[in-house]
Order: C-alpha cells, then sequence, then structure tokens
C-alpha cells in the first residue's frame, strides 16, 4: 500500500456551509470496491451534508477492509474526521503508510459497506 493516491479528476464543489467546519477542512473521496461510480455518489453525499469535496477516484493499492475517514494526527483534520464518521456511521483513522504524505485534508476511502450505517 506504499503507492499514492490516483485521483479520478472529479470536479470540486464548494458546500454552501453546512455543519460547523465541515467546508473548512477538504475532502477527497476514493473507491476501493468493485461497485462502479461509487466515489462519486459517496461525494455527492459528502457535497449534500457541507463537506468541500476536492477530489474523486479511485484507490487500487491494496484493499480497505471498510469505509474510512483518514486524518493526520495533531491536525484539524482529526476532529472534522471524527465528526464526518459520526454522520456516516464509518470509521475515522489516522493515515496509513502509503498515504500519510498526501496531500492536506481528509481521505475518504469508500468500500462495499458504503451508505450501511448512514444515519
Amino acid at each position: 500500500m506504499g503507492a499514492p493516491i490516483v485521483a479520478g479528476g472529479g470536479p470540486g464543489g464548494v458546500p454552501d456551509g453546512g455543519a460547523t467546519g465541515t467546508s473548512a477542512v477538504t475532502v477527497r473521496v476514493f473507491n476501493n470496491s468493485m461497485i462502479p461510480g461509487l466515489a462519486a455518489r459517496a461525494a455527492n453525499e459528502l457535497r449534500q451534508r457541507g463537506w468541500n469535496v476536492v477530489d474523486v477516484g479511485n484507490y487500487p493499492y491494496g484493499v480497505i477492509p471498510e469505509s474510512t475517514v483518514y486524518f493526520r494526527p495533531g491536525t484539524e483534520e482529526e476532529g472534522a474526521a471524527r465528526a464526518l464518521s459520526a454522520q456516516l456511521g464509518v470509521r475515522a483513522s489516522p493515515r496509513f503508510e502509503g498515504i500519510e504524505n498526501a496531500s492536506p485534508g481528509l481521505i475518504v476511502i469508500a468500500t462495499s459497506d458504503w451508505g450501511a450505517n448512514t444515519d
């Protein structure tokens, strides 16, 4: 899982505010499933909730066991990741080797369980 993230080149969206602090942290959404269009669907859900999604693509560098919001520990991302994970019913976890040096912001990797626990 040491390869960089490959972006799919989707247009970024700027939310209209949404929950407190959601637009302050950028979010990149990646599909790690065999479900076509999952990252785009997830990104649209996040935008509707007020999150600033700036990139959509695929994460083909290994299997992620469950949909997760990744953050850089000790940054504003940590609180935002926990808020987003609570909204979506997914895990929040520190970035792992292979994405730890990616651009700032949250990284959401959606898997086949996406939407199973959404409030």
